[in-house]
């Protein structure tokens, strides 16, 4: 029996010694493209509505004002509306341009391509700068037309000394809370994604 050669390096064995192209796609690339597609699409009826509402006006506000006894509530809420309309048009644009990434990359990735990895963090990072710009509208905007509101609904009454600063802090602590929340999918999509053996199977793919 021949030796083997020590001038031959030994062959590589276990899990390393398979291509990552023929093991397969990680479970995560399969996932995402679902939950990508099924995201965006309820991401673009919500910017679709939010564009209906801004333009058109909210209609079970306008039927619920015709109501005496609710009246002076549904006017307020319908000149808070009025008064955050850039935002909401703004917010639906933001969110319509997310979900063009978004959509492209939920299909790259389960066609299994190479540049669903690229498609999907543009996704991402575009998702979580979005949230950026809707958090400064949401503290300048929505707060003091929500506080304009209260006054309204109110009659103008005085508020008792520091209810109007724990309201302030209520609504821009769930506004924050909110964009908090939000960014749990983008953020878990960034590090499930690029980890170095799901991205070593992307960079596998033929380009």
């Amino acid at each position: 029996m021949n030796d083997p050669s020590p001038y031959q390096p030994p062959l590589p064995q276990g899990p390393a010694a398979i291509p990552p192209a023929l093991i397969g796609p990680p479970p995560a690339v399969k996932v995402f493209g679902i939950l990508h597609l099924v995201f965006a699409g309820l991401g673009v009826i919500s910017a679709v509505w939010g564009l209906f509402i801004a333009v058109i006006g909210n209609p079970f506000l306008r039927l619920t004002s015709a109501n005496p006894e609710m009246s002076a509530q549904m006017e307020a809420q319908i000149a808070m509306q009025t008064k955050i309309n850039p935002m909401s048009i703004t917010a639906s644009i933001l969110s319509l341009l997310v979900a063009i990434p978004m959509i492209i990359a939920g299909i790259q990735l389960l066609k299994q391509r190479r540049n669903g990895l690229m498609w999907s963090n543009t996704y991402a990072w575009s998702s979580l700068g979005a949230k950026v710009i809707n958090l400064v509208l949401t503290v300048t905007i929505l707060v003091p037309a929500m506080q304009e509101m209260m006054r309204g609904i109110t009659g103008g009454s005085p508020m008792p000394a520091g209810a109007s600063g724990i309201m302030s802090g209520f609504m821009a602590g769930a506004a924050i809370s909110g964009v908090v929340v939000t960014s749990v999918y983008p953020i878990i999509t960034l590090v499930l994604l690029n980890r170095p053996a799901v991205k070593a199977w992307f960079a596998s793919l033929p380009r």
